[in-house]
């Protein structure tokens, strides 16, 4: 076990995650094909890989190949992970080719070794896929592989053609799932004999799966799970299904080493499946899960990593939401100035072909959000002078309900534009964000797809111009889970989203316009975004360009809260004392706030709370 991968490098050994050492006899059963792996993130699961290729190069000798999400991830994995532990495995570093720049048989993505090599590939790069024989086939992270790998068609189906040849060949499927119906670790389990790991009761012997609570998927039992005190979490500890009894989690080794795997259809030969979530993990304890579930719960966008990441378990989708146009109606509330709580703005500006349409988001702790205003800009994005009243739109100063005034580029101001560079007016678009990129305006080019990084950096090459993809379909996402957040007794709560009087029914339709289905690409289930006929969106675009902008700044909300706050202390201490002093003295108390001149006026350097932005 090589240092840089491993939190206690040393000899491997499976007494430390006995579960471990049912998964790989099982690809060393030539009565197996198929193994899956559906299991949480931190369990292992690299280093069982590892382990694998480790074997065959060793004792089997075999032409092997891994696949990777990317080729770019493949080419880390072989520098982070496969470099290391042949140098630190006599019996590997002796039979690897030595690495020379001038070796063709030692490469990043190759290397030799008597009786076969190992080819790295990634699951976007179809070449990786096509030129090979191979006795072994490793798939990593599945659900994160895209559709197709470029025009060739699904990555696993290429992969699974380079073994044909072979009698012996063996298929490793490794992920943490996704949604439920995406999940293509989940299709390759359910296909698979579904092997659980069972542990004895310390108290009575009874043998059980751990599970996290009554709403897991594989839970084989109808009473027995963690318990806790979620108000603070004095205790923690695990329920046995059969006599009831505490089960602390001292008692977690001991069960670990006499636990086993067992099949849930073991009708199914060929196909070894095998899940198991981070309850049974002996780097991780029932009281840091507890605690990542409590801050996750509400919020859906993490309660769904938490559920993928923690519980090795689809997440499951709401087929449809509690809320539509009219619902949303009765959430506005009775605001006109920037209400307390608001850090700063952000804009989302969206290109229509004779009009512009803007939101303004006003951001607090947690994310927490409140439209401030919406307006329309009339005129086609071609002419110059639309874009002159944008920037006059844009440079207006914001009132705060204690009477501060925000300045654009101040805390309190508007601080970060996204404007959309998509539809007939894309020029237009790229030479106003390029003049103007020092004010934090950001051009946002929308990328459809299930499963597309939410940021993602680019160029516009002929023009120069930094450029933003966002991936739309995770932007929607997130603003319908931040939808359905309920406030509790008028308290600040994070990711909830407030709105004013001046959002009527139409914007609440625009912003609930679009609906998830899923179709099938390629042969592969994908789930799409669909806007109904006459139904217009404009508003939920801006809201996903207005999230961008504020993932694009980067900023610790936290540390700009305590200096926004120190700020308006400061105002309210200067407002007090205008009320008792000379004006004189007024002004040169207020002196922090209020611009004088560009050498004597203070603000809140963005340069030191936000990372050097």
């Amino acid at each position: 076990m090589s240092p840089e991968t491993a939190s206690e490098p040393g000899k491997y050994n499976t007494h430390r995650a006995p579960y471990q050492r049912g998964m790989m006899d099982a690809i060393n059963d030539p009565a197996i094909e198929e193994v899956t792996f559906m299991t949480a993130a931190r369990m292992g699961k690299t280093t069982v890989v590892e382990n694998v290729i480790g074997y065959f190069i060793d004792y089997d000798p075999s032409p092997l190949l891994l696949i990777l999400p990317t080729d770019k991830l493949a080419e880390n994995w072989s520098k982070i992970n496969l470099a290391p532990m042949i140098r630190d495995n006599e019996c590997l570093r002796s039979k690897v080719a030595e690495a020379r720049s001038r070796d063709s048989s030692n490469k990043i993505l190759f290397k030799s070794f008597p009786g076969g090599h190992i080819v790295l590939g990634g699951a976007n790069a179809p070449t990786s896929l096509s030129f090979y024989s191979m006795r072994l086939v490793a798939f990593d992270e599945v659900d994160e592989y895209p559709i197709g790998a470029g025009l060739e068609g699904d990555p696993i189906d290429l992969g699974r053609t380079r073994a044909a040849n072979f009698l012996n060949r063996k298929f490793v499927y490794t992920s943490t799932p996704s949604v439920k119906g995406l999940s293509r670790i989940e299709t390759l389990w359910n296909e698979s004999d579904q092997r659980l790991y069972y542990v004895p009761c310390p108290f009575c012997n009874h043998m059980q799966v751990l599970v996290f609570g009554p709403q897991s998927q594989f839970r084989n039992h109808t009473t027995g799970w963690l318990k806790f005190d979620d108000k603070n979490l004095s205790w923690v500890y695990y329920e046995c299904s059969n006599c009831q009894s505490k089960i602390g989690e001292r008692y977690k080794t001991r069960m670990l080493r006499a636990g086993e795997w067992r099949k849930q259809h073991p009708e199914i030969k060929h196909h070894a499946g095998f899940h198991i979530n981070r309850l049974y993990s002996p780097w991780t304890t029932w009281k840091e899960i507890v605690r990542e579930f409590v801050k996750a719960e509400k919020r859906r966008e993490k309660l769904k990593v938490w559920v993928n990441k923690t519980l090795g378990e689809t997440w499951v989708e709401q087929e449809s939401y509690i809320f539509d146009g009219d619902s949303l109606l009765n959430r506005r509330e009775n605001y006109e100035r920037i209400p307390p709580g608001v850090i700063f703005l952000t804009a989302g500006v969206d290109l229509q072909d004779n009009r512009l349409e803007i939101v303004i988001i006003g951001w607090g702790r947690g994310e927490e959000s409140w439209l401030i205003d919406k307006t329309v800009i009339h005129g086609s994005p071609a002419y110059p002078v639309t874009w002159t009243m944008l920037d006059a739109y844009l440079a207006t100063p914001w009132q705060h309900e204690n009477g501060y005034e925000g300045r654009p580029g101040q805390l309190g101001g508007l601080l970060a534009v996204g404007v959309d560079t998509g539809g007939h007016h894309t020029k237009q678009a790229y030479e106003y964000v390029k003049k103007r990129m020092k004010r934090r305006v950001f051009g946002i080019k929308g990328i459809g797809g299930f499963g597309k990084t939410f940021i993602k950096q680019s160029r516009n090459k002929k023009l120069r111009t930094p450029l933003t993809l966002v991936g739309v379909d995770a932007g929607k996402q997130l603003i319908y889970d931040r939808l359905m957040i309920q406030r509790e007794d008028d308290k600040p709560t994070p990711g909830y989203m407030h709105f004013n009087m001046k959002c009527d029914k139409e914007y609440f339709d625009q912003l609930t316009s679009e609906k998830k289905e899923i179709v099938r690409v390629r042969g592969v289930p994908t789930q799409i975004w669909k806007l109904p006929e006459g139904l217009a969106n404009e508003m939920l675009d801006c809201h996903v360009y207005n999230l961008a902008a504020f993932t694009l700044l980067g900023v610790t909300m936290e540390t700009l809260a305590k200096s926004f706050g120190s700020r308006m202390t400061a105002w309210d201490e200067a407002k007090k004392k205008k009320e008792s002093s000379p004006e004189s003295e007024y002004t040169q108390a207020a002196a922090i706030t209020t611009p004088v001149s560009r050498k004597k006026r203070r603000t809140i350097s963005l340069k030191k709370y936000m990372g050097g932005f």
